[in-house]
């Protein structure tokens, strides 16, 4: 009787890893219509809007479309088709179009596209007092052009 010695090395994972999953971001329509100005066609965002709690992809084209994501028992659904993840939704589009473009790219985020937000988010919870004559909309874009 001996004793044998194998090289081969397996690796069994028994469970899905959270390491890789899309988590969208919290931002209002406004700033990702901001982050995905200028950018080439399939760039795209996923974030789930701070005021109605509801997740968006939106995708960049000739013109900007916010596509709604909605949850119910554990998959989340675009456009009427069942997916288990997010991050499976950007894969799927990635090689089938979405009505008519494949994803490309995640569109990059500025720091003052995320720090005008986080400005505006904080006069909207009342921790800044914004200035009565001022437009939400108009104090981020006031902000956007001195940074």
């Amino acid at each position: 009787m001996g004793v044998g010695l194998t090289k081969r090395k397996t690796l069994t994972i028994n469970e899905r890893t959270n390491l890789s999953r899309i988590k969208p971001i919290s931002f209002g329509k406004y700033e990702a219509e901001m982050a995905l100005k200028d950018t080439s066609p399939g760039t795209y965002l996923m974030y789930k809007d701070y005021e109605s709690n509801q997740i968006y992809l939106s995708v960049s084209d000739d013109v900007l479309r916010h596509h709604m994501v909605t949850q119910s028992d554990g998959l989340f659904y675009l456009d009427k088709q069942p997916y288990p993840y997010l991050d499976s939704i950007v894969l799927y589009h990635r090689k089938h179009k979405l009505h008519g473009i494949k994803l490309t790219q995640q569109a990059p985020l500025s720091a003052r596209i995320v720090k005008c937000f986080a400005a505006r988010f904080a006069a909207n919870n009342g921790n800044i007092l914004p200035q009565e004559t001022e437009d939400k909309n108009k104090m981020f874009e006031e902000t956007l052009s001195r940074l």
